[in-house]
């Protein structure tokens, strides 16, 4: 598999495309992670209140219990303790029910910071980047299976836009049916440097 072009240049943008796109997708994970973690801050309150509420509905039943082992007391007295410590049970699920709200609300905004910058990134980058991998592993294919250069200069005059073609030749297809070596080596040199090998490998196939 052709990864990377021939000629210095394109390599060089390559690289470069390819070390951006890394720097990118750490940049927006490290920016998520940020996030997530300044929004989670904003779960300490709910989570002092269900630890405040969990303690308090501790020590009151604890205290209810208390009073009912205490001889001579009449039954109902721990009853506003046992009701405390309900109230204090309420508090307690509000304060997770807070935490659970800020977790995952730092869940999403982390995800969505992250994830939609790369993802539109990558649906941009990856297709250009694909699409020259199987251009230049197919052309690279072709000419290691032994392909001359005329059947190359062919493939240019399908794929290479008129722009391009005419000015090598004003008839290239002529050109290239009557065997014209210049010419025919201009339109295979053109169809080489647009997939990102080199030239040179031309002088492998003739």
């Amino acid at each position: 598999m052709k990864l990377y072009a021939d000629r210095p240049p394109r390599l060089a943008a390559q690289l470069f495309a390819d070390l951006l796109t890394v720097a990118w997708i750490v940049g927006w994970v490290l920016l998520g992670r940020l996030v997530h973690e300044l929004v989670s801050a904003l779960a300490v309150p709910g989570q002092k209140m269900d630890e405040a509420g969990t303690s308090l509905s501790e020590k009151m039943l604890d205290a209810a219990g208390r009073v009912d082992d205490l001889p001579l007391v009449k039954d109902g007295v721990a009853a506003p303790f046992t009701g405390a410590a309900k109230a204090a049970d309420q508090l307690a699920a509000a304060g997770q029910a807070q935490v659970e709200a800020v977790s995952d609300i730092a869940i999403g905004l982390a995800i969505a910071v992250a994830v939609v910058p790369v993802l539109m990134w990558l649906l941009v980058y990856v297709p250009l980047r694909w699409r020259f991998v199987r251009n230049a592993t197919s052309t690279q294919r072709f000419l290691e299976a032994g392909t001359a250069a005329d059947l190359v200069a062919l493939r240019a005059m399908s794929t290479q836009p008129l722009h391009k073609l005419v000015k090598i030749s004003d008839d290239p297809v002529r050109a290239w049916r009557e065997g014209d070596v210049d010419v025919v080596t201009k339109l295979a040199a053109l169809e080489l440097r647009s997939v990102g090998l080199s030239a040179k490998r031309l002088t492998n196939v003739r």
